[in-house]
């Protein structure tokens, strides 16, 4: 394998500080200069910003949607991405290809429905309308122009997908995830019960096999109800996430035994010592939020005299999502819901 650091294709050439910067490190980035050979050109349509920086962002503005608004646009008028400053988070976009570098590898045509498969943070952007917001969805219609870089990875949205190809994108890794680090027989613990929570269990579910166990938790019992119509046998139990006895006392006193795969993937901001609490010593936690202190998470297996192994979620799969959208054809339930209807 040869080594493939060319800024031309890295995008790191777009960096203005600092300069040279890898795209997604970069304070600002310019989008606005025309693509070169590698890459490629997208009218945006729709993003899906990422739940703790729209969580963040609608605290922020009060709720009030023409401000949340405002803000998507000030933040990307600034960086050059939608990289949110207070979380650091951003989310995935999807658009229309309307340009390709003669030298491009991302395998799409002019025409083209397409997810980047890369967070918002590190894709050049230009926002020229945002909204109407609705503060109860992070998907945010938008008319803008964004620049898949030569190394980026890209989902052709499927036609019989393109309701939920988008809000799938922004968390497919986390099927592949379960799919790998679980094995049959298992015990796997889902520490929060959105999108990525139910994906997660459903792709949990179809790993461990009936010898295993799933097991989820969540705060609200609307999203536990959702899991148990997707995964009728799931464990499901309604507790704080943040507060780490209460939540391993409940699942001692439902009869589970330790996780041997933990994934956390909820959007409260604390749940480290709970992930490493209910996860057996010789386990695995991975921790797919972007909510997560990794600080929290790597020096708080030490008090607890765990050796459980700690991951970081990485937003490429091999699978490129495949997988994941095997699994929204076949469950409705999961579905409807990544398309908003449940």
């Amino acid at each position: 394998m040869s080594w493939d650091v060319d800024p031309q294709v890295l995008g790191s050439w777009r960096s203005v500080r600092p300069a040279g910067a890898l795209p997604h490190l970069a304070e600002v980035v310019d989008a606005t200069a025309p693509i070169n050979e590698h890459e490629v050109l997208v009218d945006v349509d729709l993003l899906h910003v990422d739940a703790t920086s729209f969580g963040q962002i609608r605290e922020e503005c009060g709720g009030d949607a023409s401000r949340m608004a405002g803000r998507i646009r000030a933040i990307v008028a600034e960086r050059g991405t939608l990289q949110n400053p207070v979380t650091g988070s951003g989310g995935v976009a999807r658009g229309r290809v309307v340009e390709v570098g003669a030298s491009s590898r991302a395998g799409v045509a002019a025409g083209d429905l397409v997810v980047p498969l890369v967070s918002l943070i590190a894709l050049p952007l230009v926002l020229d309308e945002v909204g109407p917001v609705d503060p109860g969805t992070p998907e945010v219609p938008v008319r803008g122009r964004a620049v898949i870089t030569g190394r980026m990875p890209v989902l052709r949205v499927p036609d019989d997908l393109a309701d939920c190809a988008l809000t799938a994108a922004d968390v497919y890794p986390v099927a592949a995830y379960a799919r790998t680090r679980a094995g049959a027989g298992d015990h796997v613990v889902v520490l929060g019960a959105g999108m990525a929570g139910l994906l997660a269990a459903v792709a949990a579910r179809e790993t461990v096999g009936d010898a295993g166990t799933v097991t989820v938790v969540d705060v609200s019992e609307d999203a536990l109800a959702r899991v148990r119509r997707a995964v009728p046998d799931a464990v499901t139990v309604a507790c704080d996430a943040r507060d780490a006895v209460t939540t391993a006392t409940a699942l001692r006193d439902r009869g589970v035994r330790p996780a041997d795969l933990t994934l956390a993937v909820t959007s409260a901001r604390g749940c480290e010592g709970t992930a490493l609490l209910v996860t057996a010593g010789a386990g695995t936690v991975l921790f797919f939020s972007t909510a997560t202190s990794f600080a929290a998470a790597a020096l708080g297996s030490d008090p607890l005299g765990t050796a459980a192994r700690l991951e970081l979620s990485n937003g490429v799969t091999p699978d490129h999502g495949a997988w994941t959208l095997d699994l929204l054809r076949r469950h409705a339930v999961l579905r409807a819901a990544f398309a908003g209807g449940a």
